[in-house]
């Protein structure tokens, strides 16, 4: 709406020529519509009743009903609506009472037809701005109700970081409308279970649907027992502030609050649930006891909750110490990777079977340790431009949140193999490093027949002193490693989908007979036979 936009004029006036005369006016060209006449000020304001004009102009002496007496009578009306009284000279105190009535101008008798006119049109331009601030009044109220959601997932996140009194919160939380009793409250912690991980595959759009809809399940679940109020709090972390909901346990909300997660979505949480607050001042301390309980989820799988009162209760962990440490700093150096493993997971089994389990964080802060020992180990031992990407990775992969302690246990086998395969590379013998510089070669050529004679040639060695050293270092002949390798890569393109007679020329077979035959020696099924185990809606060609 702008001030162009016409208004609606009513004349109120017993005399008949000045009724007469100011209807003659081209009120259209002044973007003024005029809605009505009337000879005293009673039937004026039925007139205005009925139409609710936004300019009204009187004379203020009129039988019946006089200018000032209609002047009260609209204003009790509580219509917002401009008055420009007409006046004679003898009415000037009249003129002064209306004024200060609200009238917004006078015009004194006799008057011409531009006197009218340029209070009419000062009175349309005020109405506009008039118009203009009440929409925008309008508007920003519209954008306030549409913001109290936000507005009040705003405010529970301060709440639960910082204590505050009731008196200090009560206004803005009436302001707020939240719709819970400030005595008897809660927090739960919502994680999303290998989240970040899902994630990464995933279009931002996908991803905040998914947010989206843990977050409503999860509002609509609790509600169901008590009011709450659910918001995000991290990238895979949502947090829910609840009044007791007795007669049942926090505990079973939350694991209602798991099972529909886990039905509704394709995604599991895990959730930490706080202690009682009495009051909102509590709040923080129910949010802390909420994130202690979400820790131990290091321990489980997800897809469940743990209550804050169930944790051990102990203030110090009991100092523990990695006994195989040293040994399995010194199997790295080596470059023995299966011994590394086994090392790996002896250490992981002791602790595992602790009683009491050990305080989650201390183990975290163990096996950071231990990772920081492995990585420095490897740093000492291999080209920094190799074993980088490694560490990086492993980096990455461990700031992940929600990590569990198999996933993290799995990330520290996987840093110790491939450390060691890089620790074997870098301190290779000079006839080892020719035979595995042949061995890329080797992997380029898999589709042809390729001879003994080709590979010694490519190291610049001759063929029975590639052959012997080639068995020596990789344990196998020439042809069984070819071999080995192609039936790894007819397996890749099986499972992509390709059909058998293409794998086998991609391998190197020209009959399609001999490459199954020899696929099955290997493997123990028939490439048809493997391909269906991947995807078996599809029928062998």
């Amino acid at each position: 709406m702008n001030n162009e936009e016409r208004i609606k004029l009513c004349i109120i006036d017993d005399i008949r020529s000045v009724v007469d005369g100011l209807t003659a006016i081209d009120w259209h060209a002044c973007g003024v519509e005029l809605a009505g006449t009337s000879a005293n000020g009673q039937d004026g304001l039925e007139l205005v009743r009925r139409v609710k004009p936004e300019l009204i102009i009187t004379d203020i002496r009129m039988p019946i009903m006089d200018g000032l007496t209609m002047l009260h009578a609209i204003q009790e009306l509580a219509l917002s609506c401009k008055v420009i009284l007409i006046s004679g000279y003898t009415d000037f105190e009249y003129a002064k009472e209306a004024v200060q009535l609200g009238a917004f101008d006078f015009v004194v008798k006799p008057f011409t037809e531009e006197e009218i006119l340029d209070a009419v049109l000062r009175a349309k331009e005020e109405i506009g701005r008039e118009r203009e601030r009440l929409l925008n009044v309008r508007e920003m109220e519209l954008k306030l109700r549409e913001s109290m959601p936000l507005l009040r997932q705003e405010y529970m996140a301060l709440l639960i970081q910082h204590r505050t009194r009731w008196e200090q919160a009560a206004k803005r939380w009436d302001f707020l409308k939240i719709d819970l009793n400030p005595r008897g409250l809660g927090v739960m912690l919502m994680e999303i279970d290998g989240f970040q991980e899902q994630a990464d595959a995933l279009s931002v759009h996908e991803v905040e649907l998914i947010r989206f809809s843990v977050q409503n399940i999860a509002h609509e679940t609790i509600c169901g027992y008590t009011p709450c109020v659910v918001f995000r709090a991290m990238h895979n972390r949502f947090v829910a502030v609840l009044n007791d909901p007795a007669p049942v346990k926090a505990i079973q909300v939350a694991e209602a609050l798991c099972h529909n997660i886990g039905r509704y979505t394709k995604f599991t949480v895990s959730v930490g649930v706080g202690g009682r607050a009495e009051t909102i001042e509590g709040l923080p301390d129910s949010y802390r006891q909420a994130e202690r309980a979400l820790v131990y989820h290091l321990f489980t799988e997800g897809n469940g909750a743990i209550d804050y009162e169930e944790i051990p209760g102990a203030n110090r962990q009991e100092p523990l110490t990695l006994d195989r440490k040293d040994e399995l700093l010194l199997v790295l150096r080596s470059g023995r990777g299966d011994r590394a493993a086994g090392l790996l997971g002896e250490i992981t089994e002791s602790l595992h079977g602790m009683v009491p389990r050990p305080n989650p964080d201390y183990l975290l802060s163990l096996y950071d340790e231990l990772a920081a020992s492995v990585i420095r180990t490897f740093y000492e031992l291999v080209p920094l431009s190799a074993i980088q990407p490694l560490v990086e990775r492993y980096k990455s992969m461990r700031g992940a949140s929600g990590l569990t302690l198999s996933g993290l246990e799995q990330l520290l086998l996987t840093l110790c193999r491939e450390g060691t395969e890089l620790v074997g590379r870098n301190t290779l013998s000079e006839g080892q490093a020719v035979i595995y510089k042949s061995l890329d070669y080797v992997k380029s050529q898999l589709d042809r027949e390729i001879t003994v004679t080709e590979c010694a040639a490519h190291v610049h060695l001759s063929p029975s002193y590639y052959s012997s050293l080639f068995k020596k270092v990789t344990g196998v002949t020439l042809t069984q490693y070819v071999t080995g390798e192609r039936i790894n890569k007819a397996k890749q393109l099986l499972v992509g989908g390709m059909p058998v007679q293409e794998v086998a020329a991609a391998v190197g077979y020209e009959e399609r007979r001999y490459f199954s035959d020899m696929f099955k020696k290997v493997t123990g099924m028939t490439p048809s036979e493997f391909r269906a185990s991947y995807h078996p809606e599809t029928p062998n060609p």
